[in-house]
């Protein structure tokens, strides 16, 4: 298997250069193969219409992969979309549905924050949907990913009364972390 290199601006995500050597003029790169870049190699695919972000593979992990610009946050086909689920596990972002202040709460875990400051996405984007009917949204939360690497806590007021009943809807997000989890606090 011939390795090839896919070297991104850190910041954005942007694909700068593609290459079958190790570059050491560019800072951040990810290994592929030969049949992920081909695309980009016969012209077929522009690298404008690609970025590298984070994308969930079947196991569940989550690595630094080329993903279609236009399906970033949006896309479940190309797993870069996370249903948070309740866990007691250690995440990288924690979403806390807090019953007793009425209000959605979004923190990091301290021991990332120094690293997400080269994430791929500017804003965070969380849509509050129904839990049986994803296709129902009842509020979208915009983070500004910097505001939440600065700050202990980010909260949001409920804006309405379906929010309050924390078993009738679910929290989804674009999958920039690694890795989520909700935690619930009734009154």
């Amino acid at each position: 298997m011939n390795n090839y290199y896919v070297y991104f601006d850190k910041k954005t995500g942007r694909i700068v250069s593609i290459g079958s050597e190790p570059e050491p003029r560019f800072e951040h790169a990810i290994k592929t193969s030969l049949e992920e870049v081909e695309g980009f190699l016969t012209r077929r695919l522009n690298t404008r219409d690609y970025l590298v972000g984070y994308k969930r593979d079947q196991t569940g992990v989550s690595n630094l992969a080329i993903v279609p610009a236009t399906d970033q946050g949006y896309a479940f086909k190309n797993n870069v979309f996370e249903w948070i689920t309740e866990t007691d596990d250690n995440v990288e972002c924690t979403v806390t549905w807090n019953g007793s202040t009425k209000s959605w709460d979004f923190k990091v875990d301290n021991n990332i924050k120094d690293y997400y400051d080269v994430v791929v996405a500017p804003k965070l984007v969380f849509f509050v949907t129904l839990e049986n009917d994803f296709d129902f949204l009842i509020r979208t939360i915009f983070i500004n990913l910097a505001d939440l690497i600065t700050s202990d806590v980010m909260s949001f007021p409920f804006e309405s009364n379906i929010e309050n009943k924390i078993d009738k809807i679910s929290i989804s997000s674009k999958l920039i972390f690694k890795s989520y989890g909700l935690r619930i606090i009734h009154d």
